[in-house]
């Protein structure tokens, strides 16, 4: 073969070089005597080579603008294994370096691309979440109670007031006498009880007292019977019992002396007195928040919507009607939905034991002591208290901020999610102010006040109120503007077929937009008309002090900061550098997905969580991180008091069987029931420790 190349013909295709040939056979030598797959067409008699015929038809050129895939490689296939495979490997190793030649072939980034890198701030994107279709659920649902009317907050608190009064020196009265009873039941040792008068007047003085304290506390009393009567048991229900046990226990003791030792006289009437006093606390918890709810007319409603942030729910403030507030302040709390199937099984238990034990011992007065007993250890002192007193506690110090909780369907839904914030919340009005006015380009300063707080109103940001003001200072008015679009750092509109430009000094930078040199301030917003520099406006914002241990307490409850501002100075660089605010654990959406975040008529939650009546992020952090401690605190009561209830009666009923007279006593009993009530102080003071 010889190395001349053929003259290129017209409508031909194109020839094959050697340096072609020998690049698909690889390194091996030409054999004159091997066969190629692709023959070369002959020579005609003047040189030119006939054209091949192709039966598939040609493949359409790509069109301008289109990306247009390299050739194929030909590839010529020798006879013979080792040929065959040399050039197979020679055809994947070209291919390789194809590869390995563009790989890296991009587009390079262009200026306006490189400027947005360097001057906009980054922003945090969300994870796709999976489409997951939902399980139905193979549980029946079971039967709600009927929802209260929503009663106007106003009305609840004077109904609530109303109901409230005489209860304070009630509650002080059955615990005086319920401690004069302990002092009767206590073995003293200047005192002989057992002489022949004293015991029976011991007796039927802790009778009276116990009947004086059911007298005092009538209203726990009445609502248990009436819960028993419609089959509903309640944790008033057992208090209830005991108490009516417990009594006629005592009167039968003090007329027949059917057996040793003393009644738990005193044990069943501080348990009354507790009872009645969580009572009241729910009651006062309930009218604080009512009250505080209706000193606004138009409050800010506190929810936890779903799926708000990265497929996680968010704690939202909107300004809305309360809808369901007053309903949700009337329904069960929490102690007695867990009593509603506690209750049951509690009271189960203390009919059964006693029954079991008088029946083994066949003596039918052990059933009556075992009873009462057995209901007195049920009906844990801590019942009531378990929200009533951590509740109380939290709603004093909410309304004095000004918020209010809304009941505990509301609380039950609080839980370690993100919490939106907005311009108003880390700057509430009047803690940014604009510093002075600078006019650029011989443009007048009504006309830059004008553009510059016409976009600011329509797009509702924090600086909408501050160039409200300065707008009625400078004498000017709004302006129809059309083509208003937000970016990362600024907004871009027309008025007066004009294109104006309001945002920072890096905005401008990226906007092509020429600036001042030695122009270095830092928290500003500028004015451009028509890609000239109009005007600048030096802002000074003054954060609360009460800003920083607010986001401290949301991180320490497991509520992640999501940054749903819309003024374009409000980025992390700003809150890092000049507030000292920890923006490492707080997230910074797209311009579009705070503008989203940030809408006021996004959809929200039906199940409010608190009632906000003042601006600021420490009534929101208080609002929201005090209901997620309330959460915690009452489940947390609740389990120590059906845990002690259940000991309570299994320990009462075993003495009762043996006929431990001398280890059933009443200050023993009193040191059990005690016992178990410590946890739930602990944890009521712990709900306002933040």
């Amino acid at each position: 073969m010889s190395e001349r190349k053929d003259p290129p013909s017209k409508g031909k295709d194109k020839p094959y070089s050697v340096d072609d040939i020998l690049a698909e056979y690889g390194s091996g030598k030409y054999d004159k005597g091997s066969r190629k797959v692709i023959s070369f067409p002959e020579e005609g008699p003047d040189g030119s080579r006939p054209v091949p015929t192709d039966p598939t038809p040609p493949k359409p050129a790509a069109q301008p603008g289109q990306d247009q895939a390299p050739p194929p490689m030909a590839q010529i296939s020798p006879k013979g294994l080792g040929r065959q495979l040399a050039a197979r490997l020679s055809t994947l190793l070209r291919r390789a370096d194809h590869y390995a030649d563009h790989m890296y072939d991009q587009a390079e980034p262009d200026e306006q691309t490189v400027k947005a890198e360097r001057y906009i701030p980054g922003v945090d994107r969300e994870e796709p979440q999976p489409d997951e279709p939902p399980t139905p659920s193979r549980r029946k649902p079971r039967p709600s109670a009927p929802t209260p009317p929503d009663t106007a907050p106003a009305q609840l608190a004077e109904r609530w007031q109303q109901g409230l009064k005489g209860r304070r020196w009630r509650t002080w009265l059955a615990f005086s006498l319920s401690l004069a009873a302990v002092l009767l039941s206590l073995e003293l040792p200047l005192l002989d009880w057992s002489a022949p008068p004293l015991d029976t007047v011991r007796l039927a003085a802790l009778s009276s007292l116990l009947a004086l304290v059911g007298l005092l506390c009538w209203e726990v009393i009445v609502r248990g019977l009436a819960r028993l009567c419609t089959l509903r048991p309640g944790a008033e229900s057992l208090a209830a019992l005991a108490w009516l046990f417990t009594l006629g226990d005592a009167l039968v003791l003090l007329g027949t002396d059917y057996r040793q030792g003393l009644p738990c006289c005193a044990v069943t009437a501080l348990g009354l007195a507790f009872s009645f006093w969580g009572d009241t606390l729910r009651r006062r918890g309930d009218r604080l928040g009512a009250k505080t709810a209706a000193l606004t007319r138009t409050p800010y409603v506190v929810t936890l919507d779903e799926g708000k942030w990265n497929g996680r729910p968010a704690y939202a403030k909107w300004s809305g009607p309360a809808a369901g507030f007053g309903s949700q302040l009337q329904m069960e709390d929490a102690a007695q939905r867990a009593y509603r199937v506690a209750a049951p099984l509690l009271l189960l238990a203390c009919l059964l034991c006693p029954l079991m034990a008088a029946v083994s011992c066949g003596d039918a007065g052990r059933f009556l002591w075992s009873a009462s007993a057995c209901f007195t250890a049920a009906c844990a002192w801590s019942a009531l208290l378990a929200y009533g007193l951590p509740y109380h506690k939290l709603a004093q110090r909410l309304q004095k901020l000004g918020a209010a909780l809304a009941g505990w369907p509301g609380v039950a839904r609080c839980r370690a999610a993100g919490i939106l914030m907005t311009d108003l919340d880390l700057f509430p009005p009047g803690s940014v102010q604009v510093a002075q006015v600078r006019v650029f380009g011989g443009v007048s300063t009504e006309q830059v006040v004008a553009y510059t707080a016409t976009l600011l109103r329509v797009f509702q940001c924090g600086l909408t109120r501050p160039f409200h003001d300065l707008l009625r200072a400078q004498g000017a008015v709004y302006r129809e503007v059309s083509a208003l679009r937000p970016e990362e750092g600024g907004l871009s509109g027309v008025i007066h077929n004009q294109e104006v430009l309001v945002g920072t000094a890096s905005f401008l930078r990226v906007m092509d937009v020429p600036l001042p040199q030695g122009l270095n301030i830092k928290h500003a917003v500028f004015c451009a008309i028509d890609r000239e520099l109009a005007g600048m406006f030096p802002l000074n914002y003054a954060m609360s002090p009460a800003v920083s241990p607010a986001l401290s307490a949301l991180m320490h409850a497991g509520i992640s900061p999501i940054l749903a501002t819309r003024d374009f100075n409000l980025i992390p660089a700003l809150l890092g550098q000049k507030f000292k605010l920890p923006v490492d654990k707080m997230a910074f959406p797209p311009v579009l997905r705070r503008l989203e975040l940030s809408q006021p008529d996004q959809p929200h939650s039906d199940t409010p969580v608190a009632l906000l009546g003042r601006e600021g992020l420490n009534v929101y952090s208080d609002a929201v991180v005090g209901a997620r401690r309330l959460r915690l605190a009452v489940r947390r009561s609740l389990a120590f008091t059906l845990l002690g209830a259940a000991v309570g009666v299994c320990l009462t009923f075993y003495l009762t069987y043996v006929g431990a007279w001398d280890s059933l006593t009443p200050a023993n009993f009193l040191v059990f029931m005690l016992a178990w009530l410590v946890p739930e102080l602990v944890l009521a003071n712990w709900v306002n420790q933040f």
